[in-house]
């Protein structure tokens, strides 16, 4: 994409490319799961206990009646290990009382985990993440919706990156590192956020301002995203066009259909 984004911006010198900032806090997220390999054991093998397990989920229930089963994330969903991290943090008396009850012998998993919750570092593996990156997933969320002044979405990345900051020790300062790393590299995430601070009416260099854009151009990038979450949403719904159903769908109804759905895509939301 960001070679695609050079070769487009030749053609188009105005156009400032972007790559999708909800896609790099999600970097920044894969690279605190790596920090935490313990946790990220527990979770996964917290997952395959009750996959299709229903007197272990009626233990569960029996123990913890009040809270949801384990979370089970996709690392492809963003944010979503995160989520369970602090899901595990907040109920982790509960879940450890019901592993307990497991018979060690039905799984490999229930072993690794009743191994797992023994260690006193897992519970303050937890502990900081929830006190230290819990922002991360909030942050995706409010980027993922649509319609959002650009002053607010470059407010979200950067309370995100200041809560980040301050996290400490080596494992906080590696975060930290990635966090920078996956910004520097998106190049017009620095001119788009010199534009935001023009259209909030901040004073700005001559030098800061971004190549071959006026400040007429500017004036209509009040409401720029710095997401592909609305492009990712319409391939999703897009390819229900052409399912393996439709088999005699002439291109005039599909234009119509095409038609209907971008005209209706508030209602579907």
């Amino acid at each position: 994409m960001v070679k695609a984004g050079k070769t487009l911006k030749i053609f188009n010198p105005k156009m400032e490319h972007i790559t999708c900032v909800a896609h790099a806090l999600h970097r920044v997220c894969e690279e605190i799961r790596l920090q935490f390999p313990k946790v990220d054991k527990l979770i996964s093998n917290m997952k395959k206990n009750f996959l299709k397990a229903p007197s272990r989920v009626q233990i569960f229930r029996s123990i913890a009646p009040n809270i949801s089963l384990p979370p089970e994330p996709k690392l492809t969903r963003w944010g979503t290990w995160i989520n369970a991290a602090i899901y595990y943090c907040e109920h982790f008396s509960l879940i450890k009382r019901v592993i307990i009850e497991l018979d060690e012998d039905d799984a490999i998993s229930i072993k690794k985990v009743q191994n797992l919750i023994k260690d006193s570092n897992l519970e303050c593996n937890l502990t900081y993440i929830k006190s230290n990156f819990s922002a991360l997933t909030s942050a995706i969320l409010r980027l993922e919706k649509t319609g959002c002044l650009l002053s607010e979405s470059i407010k979200i990345v950067l309370d995100v990156q200041n809560a980040i900051d301050k996290a400490q020790n080596k494992i906080g300062k590696a975060v930290q590192l990635k966090m920078k790393t996956v910004l520097e590299k998106n190049t017009g995430f620095k001119s788009i956020c010199t534009v935001s601070k023009i259209l909030n009416g901040e004073e700005v260099s001559k030098l800061e301002l971004p190549e071959d854009l006026n400040l007429d151009d500017i004036a209509y990038l009040k409401f720029s995203p710095i997401t592909s979450v609305d492009v990712e949403r319409s391939f999703s719904s897009y390819k229900t066009l052409l399912t393996d159903n439709r088999r005699s769908f002439i291109f005039e109804n599909l234009k119509e259909s095409l038609i209907v759905q971008c005209n209706n895509k508030d209602v579907i939301e």
